[in-house]
């Protein structure tokens, strides 16, 4: 047990707050900050194993390691809660939300750009992605036309360049460095900007799975 009077309590309880801002960004009205944030206090008490791995170490470098993995151990626990009151106040069950992972975004945008949906049940199912099966795969019907046009959305939310770096990519298969080239930068930067770029989507679609 750590001592209550430990200076690292300091240290969690500011690092609680860094972890709840976004969440509490993307889960308004249902939770608000402070209700995240004491979740994220309490979590860290009954976890004390957990904030002695991370945050009791001596070198700077190791320490600000600690610091982000603790941030992230936090977020992932409010996050959990707040999608529970969010699914307890909108009237469903958490374990009926979908999760989209960056390999099924991908998958999705070269569906998108074809236009051609009878491709979906070649590029991807949902089981072999990590994903909860529903009772029908998800390219039958509405449930298909429902997600395509939640990635409309996602890729309309992103800049033109990146959009079409996106397309580039992953509809049109073309290497890194080649659409580096074709934009006048480096491969690297044009690897930075796809996977930005999915990122966000993936956040704008509900963000990664926190559980």
């Amino acid at each position: 047990m750590i001592d209550n009077s430990d200076p690292i309590w300091g240290d969690v309880m500011d690092l609680a707050a860094i972890a709840a801002r976004p969440v509490a960004r993307r889960f308004h009205p249902y939770l608000e900050f402070e209700d995240l944030k004491q979740i994220g206090i309490e979590h860290a008490l009954r976890r004390q194993d957990k904030v002695q791995e991370y945050l009791a170490r001596e070198d700077p470098d190791e320490r600000k390691q600690g610091e982000r993995a603790f941030t992230t151990f936090l977020s992932r626990h409010m996050e959990r809660k707040a999608r529970a009151e969010k699914a307890k106040v909108c009237g469903y069950r958490p374990e009926d939300e979908y999760f989209y992972r960056p390999t099924m975004v991908e998958a999705l945008i070269k569906v998108w750009s074809s236009g051609d949906y009878e491709q979906a049940g070649q590029v991807f199912d949902p089981a072999d992605l990590g994903l909860k099966r529903r009772s029908k795969v998800a390219s039958e019907g509405n449930d298909f036309l429902a997600m395509m046009a939640d990635v409309d959305a996602a890729l309309m939310r992103l800049d033109q360049r990146t959009r079409d770096m996106l397309e580039e990519r992953f509809a049109a298969e073309r290497t890194f460095a080649a659409i580096g080239e074709t934009w006048d930068i480096s491969a690297q930067r044009a690897e930075q900007i796809i996977s930005r770029g999915v990122r966000r989507m993936v956040e704008h679609l509900g963000g990664r799975n926190p559980y």
